[in-house]
């Protein structure tokens, strides 16, 4: 488990900017998988943003039937939406449109066959690799596109952190030709590295450090 408390973020609605992260300010979520169906793609998106984000199981995670996944997420407001998807092993989506979560207490998360919406939306996946290039424990990691005011989801689920010379690899469905993207880290003595990478669907896959350079001052 993660050495940081998030129960802070339990009794006090967030009062920073937009664009910080305060690890005692972030809230939980869980996801239950009950449809039967492995889910093989989760996708925790900003309402106010336009683009689903990445898929948090990460490249290489299946959410399998009956399993549950935690994660911490981070907002501006006491109150704010997010578009949840999960697709499963036969391409059928899950979907929550506008899905608000509040201060004051956890949140959990289970999709059932109820849920099933439609058809997975037809877009390719571009595999994005996140190394550690610090001698220092990343905690939580953001990837937010640009378009968001918020963090929202940490990318690393409630019980994994990045080791130093580790590597992310995250699927990030290709929306359109070049997206920008918004990257906030926090390690282990709760330092945060804050960077903007361009993300150009042309090719399948990108790679970036996370570096002491990147350490806000």
């Amino acid at each position: 488990m993660k050495a940081q408390s998030f129960v802070a973020a339990l009794l006090l609605s967030c009062t920073l900017s937009a664009h910080a992260v305060d690890p005692d300010e972030l809230n939980s979520i869980t996801f239950r998988n009950s449809t039967g169906y492995d889910i093989n793609y989760l996708f925790l998106s900003p309402g106010d943003s336009g683009y689903w984000g990445t898929d948090i199981l990460g490249a290489t995670t299946y959410f399998y039937n009956g399993d549950s996944r935690g994660f911490y997420i981070h907002y501006p407001d006491s109150c704010n939406t997010f578009d949840i998807m999960a697709i499963d092993e036969d391409d059928d989506a899950y979907i929550l449109w506008d899905y608000e979560i509040c201060d004051g207490s956890s949140e959990t998360i289970t999709f059932t066959l109820a849920d099933l919406n439609d058809d997975a939306p037809d877009f390719n996946l571009v595999t994005l690799n996140l190394r550690n290039d610090t001698n220092y424990i990343m905690n939580y990691i953001f990837f937010s596109p640009d378009d968001s005011e918020m963090w929202g989801v940490d990318q690393l689920d409630d019980e994994t952190v990045l080791g130093p010379n580790e590597t992310l690899s995250l699927l990030l469905p290709a929306e359109a030709k070049s997206i920008r993207y918004d990257v906030r880290t926090v390690d282990e003595d709760e330092d945060t590295y804050t960077f903007s990478v361009n993300i150009d669907t042309s090719r399948s896959e990108w790679t970036f450090p996370i570096e002491l350079s990147d350490m806000d001052m």
